[in-house]
């Protein structure tokens, strides 16, 4: 097969990485972005029309550190000595203030490593700071304007993420690797022993906490946590998995929620006390990040791979406005549908003519999910160009779809994905494909489930895996290692034990390299990735090797295990583009 000629889309990834790297501030007309310049400041973008301001701001980023205060619109520079604090606070149109604030001595001295806003005790804003002295020991010191201080140090574990002296509290987040945080309640002035519950934390806004719970065996939902009686509240909210939640800027304690359903993004406004849930009407599909809850609303950021990018703003009187962004809608002709392959849920791409061949696309996790966002920085865009069905499966073991569909793979992995790739197959036949012009593309999780489909299919073309989990036995012991909560959850999923064979472990590089001779497999690794390691891979590859089988083992200089750089953006998209098109066998021309 040849590439037709098409709009080149490979600056679609250097537009989407530049794009994605801005701070959503606020709403005037249109989006008012931030972009870090090459001089260290922040540029702040206007769009035209806005009224009363300078259109090219340029706000200096030189603090100790330095905190965007959205309850105020304010950039805060904090400059810490022993003695003593400088701040600089610079608001959205240029205005600035100064103000200094002594600390207390400490005998050891101390290391700034975190700064928040908060509530002070009699309703007024200030700063928090998180410091660690030279032994270990960790305070908050609270500082404000022409204010005595106020020290608080901590008998949880964790980071600072809400301080509210109005309701005498201190929300603390303790990470435990895989399971969702810990949230303890500390009373900094009563000094009460501290309340804990397991959730996420969302948002914070007069005394309530916005938490999102994903208990084991259940889907994610949403909790009201009182801050000053200390109880959570469930919320009815609509069906799907609860991706994010703000409280409305209103006034009101109304919450919009983010909710994933078939594959895409939604919006919806929930009032915990009525238990309504409204969706509002916001068109087309995609995924959608909460950027900005200021004091003019809530922002957003939406992409998709068929209609671009947009900024999306929800105002006080709860009305949309939204903008298109850099990336522009896909310029060619297709089709994206949410089905279901028997007991397998899919995102299926079909350009308009009859597909010639068809990607497996594998997302990365394994409990994450395959949403219509722009994935793989819009290499589905040059695939429907060529005329490939693209098939975003969200297999067995990924979250959005239930506890069963999640838990169905633990330690069966061989036989769940096998009845999702021959799912995924024989729809692709009804199309007139033939394994033989199937290929596997995959990430991280879904690299390594990339070979694994090339094990059980012998018949597939081949597979692209970048930064794969290969040997998930000492993946597993090194995430333990520095997290001993990770050994029970790998264990509860994957057979890892030492004793085991390779193909009982499935993720192991022996295993993983035995796939047929007439596959063409890619396996594309970053040389410092933090994730995955790229010495498994080339276990792997040299295992293939030796079996004499067609692997090519790409190893990305520098890169780590998503391209952190336009250049690295730019190999990456590289490397797997050529090595999709070459699995595939289709021919790039000149």
């Amino acid at each position: 097969m040849r590439l037709p000629d098409a709009v080149p889309q490979r600056d679609v990834a250097q537009v989407f990485f530049t794009e994605r790297g801005r701070f959503f501030l606020s709403w005037d007309t249109g989006p008012v972005l931030g972009s870090v310049q090459e001089d260290g400041t922040l540029h702040i973008e206007r769009p035209v029309g806005a009224e009363g301001a300078p259109a090219h701001a340029r706000i200096p980023l030189d603090g100790d550190a330095v905190l965007f205060v959205e309850a105020r619109e304010a950039f805060v520079a904090v400059h810490m000595n022993d003695t003593g604090v400088a701040v600089v606070e610079t608001g959205l149109r240029g205005d600035s203030e100064s103000w200094t604030a002594p600390l207390p001595p400490s005998e050891h001295g101390r290391t700034l490593t975190d700064v928040v806003h908060g509530w002070d005790q009699d309703g007024d804003p200030c700063l928090v700071l998180t410091v660690e002295d030279g032994v270990g020991t960790v305070a908050f010191l609270q500082i404000g304007p022409g204010k005595p201080g106020r020290t608080h140090r901590p008998a949880s574990p964790g980071q600072l993420v809400h301080w509210d002296l109005r309701h005498d509290a201190a929300v603390i987040r303790e990470d435990r690797g895989p399971w969702d945080s810990r949230l303890h309640l500390e009373r900094p002035l009563s000094l009460s022993a501290p309340e804990s519950v397991v959730a996420r934390w969302a948002d914070g806004r007069e005394g309530r906490g916005l938490l999102i719970e994903t208990p084991s065996g259940a889907g994610s939902r949403l909790l009201v946590w009182d801050l000053t009686s200390s109880s959570p509240i469930r919320v009815a909210g609509p069906a799907g998995h609860v991706d994010d939640a703000r409280f409305l800027r209103d006034g009101s304690e109304r919450v919009l929620t983010v909710v994933t359903a078939d594959g895409s993004d939604t919006l919806h406004v929930t009032d915990p006390q009525s238990k309504e849930s409204s969706p509002l009407p916001l068109h087309g599909t995609g995924r959608i990040r909460i950027r900005a809850a200021g004091p003019q609303g809530i922002g957003m950021y939406r992409v998709s791979t068929l209609q671009g990018s947009s900024w999306i703003w929800l105002d006080l009187d709860v009305n949309l406005h939204q903008t298109q962004g850099e990336v522009p809608p896909y310029g060619g002709e297709a089709a994206l549908s949410h089905a279901w392959y028997g007991r397998t849920p899919v995102l299926q791409y079909l350009p308009k003519r009859p597909p010639v061949a068809a990607v497996v696309s594998l997302h990365g996790g394994p409990e994450s999910l395959e949403r219509d966002e722009l994935r793989w920085d819009g290499l589905y865009r040059e695939l429907l160009d060529a005329g490939v069905a693209v098939i975003g499966l969200n297999y067995c073991g990924s979250t959005g779809y239930g506890p069963d569909h999640t838990r169905r793979a633990w330690k069966s992995w061989t036989t769940a994905f096998q009845e999702d790739v021959d799912s995924c197959i024989a729809a692709a036949a009804a199309w007139g494909i033939a394994p033989a012009d199937i290929a596997l593309l995959g990430g991280s999780f879904g690299g390594a489930l990339a070979l694994l489909g090339c094990v059980l299919r012998e018949d597939l073309a081949g597979a692209v895996a970048s930064a794969p989990l290969i040997d998930i036995r000492r993946h597993a012991e090194q995430a333990a290692a520095a997290d001993s909560s990770y050994r029970e959850w790998f264990g509860e999923r994957f057979d890892i034990a030492a004793s085991g064979t390779p193909a009982q472990r499935v993720f192991d590089p022996k295993h993983l390299s035995t796939t047929a001779p007439g596959q063409r497999v890619f396996v594309v690794h970053g040389s410092e990735d933090e994730v995955t390691q790229w010495q498994h891979s080339k276990l792997a590859a040299d295992e293939a090797a030796r079996q004499e089988l067609p692997w090519t083992l790409v190893i990305e200089a520098g890169a780590g295990h998503v391209p952190n750089t336009l250049d690295e953006v730019e190999n990456r998209y590289r490397n797997i583009r050529s090595a999709l098109l070459d699995v595939l066998g289709i021919d790039t021309g000149a």
